[in-house]
């Protein structure tokens, strides 16, 4: 920074960065009153994400138009790596930082700052640009920008509360639908077998188990903040979603199968682990035309800081197991993208409530997991979802016997 006391006036202008704002424009008024309070020589952020690449960049003060910094893909590699600061040597400068912008469940970016020739870069400094970006990724200015941004603590303390008023409805339903069902079980034998009358009482039966079914993910909800970390199996936990789901998986679409059967075990229980496991199977399921391929793949992997960031949840570094569940269905269009997580129960299929994957987010925020979920890569089509969940320290439990490579469903 150019002078003594501009450190100062930059920490003291950051809490501008958490303003609510919608507007699009928000993000560069922000980032040219950042510049010039920290006194930068030049300075610049570069994202790219669905919608392309995003290069700002300013000079003494001022917007220049100017392609990203060579050094951006270097930077990148080197700080999902897990350096904190990069610096490049730059003629006529002190040098060039970079840090990493990373929102939660997003594609990383940069912020970037150089200094004037003999202002060497102090540690402070470089210690502040890394404050900056972890203020920027989360800032309602960078969603307006790039599309929402969001805070995974604020959305799982929201799940939470939803949670508390769900358990408490669903017993209530729950004892009002067993006399439902208890009654109509009562009167079917009353009335004349075939007759208008026998069909309307099992008609009432049915719409209470149709009931029952849904206050049983209301229950799912309630229960899902419980932290059930014994070890869980994920190839047998998704060996019986698959059997579960196979009665009604459409003719002609194949689950493909692609792990060893002696996974490490994860530190989540076979309950919630199914839970989890089983709606993203469903998804994929019913996103998948006739003749389509659900892909699940799980590989252990060893997630750095950088990894972690990548995720929605509560993740940490080290050893995890990494679920991929992808689909040839037609993708998530930008506009539902935009909206999941943002709002907590957003669906778009009819007759469903949006509480799968609520229910699964918070199960994986309370066992220290995350989930990502974007479009399949081109030229392929589709959802692509990733889960991590921990690995667990505990003795494995039983697992599926066999090699599993490949197997299909209701084909």
């Amino acid at each position: 920074m150019s002078a003594p006391g501009t450190l100062s006036a930059a920490l003291t202008f950051l809490p501008n960065w958490w303003q609510e704002t919608t507007e699009p424009t928000a993000f560069d008024s922000l980032f040219l009153g950042w510049a010039r309070a920290c006194g930068w020589r030049a300075c610049g952020f570069v994202w790219t994400g669905e919608a392309g690449t995003v290069t700002k960049t300013i000079q003494a003060g001022n917007w220049v138009e100017t392609p990203a910094p060579p050094e951006v893909p270097d930077a990148l590699r080197r700080l999902k790596g897990g350096e904190t600061s990069v610096l490049y040597s730059i003629p006529n400068t002190a040098g060039r930082v970079f840090v990493v912008v990373h929102p939660a469940g997003r594609t990383p970016g940069v912020l970037w700052a150089e200094k004037t020739a003999g202002q060497p870069w102090a540690e402070a400094e470089r210690a502040f640009l890394v404050l900056t970006a972890r203020t920027v990724e989360r800032a309602p200015a960078l969603g307006a920008l790039i599309g929402p941004v969001i805070d995974p603590d604020r959305l799982y303390q929201r799940l939470g509360d939803a949670a508390v008023i769900a358990g408490r409805l669903a017993h209530d339903f729950d004892n009002l639908l067993q006399g439902i069902i208890g009654f109509s079980d009562l009167t079917l034998p009353l009335v004349p077998p075939g007759s208008q009358s026998a069909s309307f009482v099992a008609e009432i039966g049915k719409v209470g188990q149709r009931g029952i079914q849904f206050t049983q993910q209301l229950h799912n909800l309630s229960r899902s903040g419980q932290v059930k970390p014994n070890p869980g199996a994920v190839a047998l936990a998704i060996s019986k979603e698959e059997s579960r789901l196979k009665p009604i998986t459409p003719l002609g679409v194949r689950i493909e199968k692609d792990f060893s059967p002696n996974l490490p075990p994860v530190a989540m229980e076979a309950g919630p682990l199914q839970v989890v496991l089983g709606h993203l199977l469903e998804n994929a399921v019913e996103a998948c035309p006739q003749g389509g391929v659900v892909r699940v793949s799980v590989r252990p992997v060893e997630l750095t800081d950088a990894d972690a960031r990548g995720y929605l949840g509560r993740v940490g570094v080290g050893g995890h197991l990494q679920i991929s569940v992808s689909d040839t269905g037609p993708g998530i269009k930008p506009e539902v993208r935009r909206r999941l997580f943002v709002e907590p129960f957003y669906t778009t299929k009819v007759r469903h409530r949006g509480l799968g994957l609520a229910i699964a987010y918070r199960v994986l925020c309370s066992h220290r997991g995350g989930i990502q979920v974007e479009s399949v890569p081109s030229p392929g089509t589709g959802t692509q979802v990733r889960v991590v969940l921990p690995l667990a320290a505990a003795r494995p439990p039983a697992v599926v016997t066999g090699t599993i490579t490949a197997a299909a469903v209701g084909g």
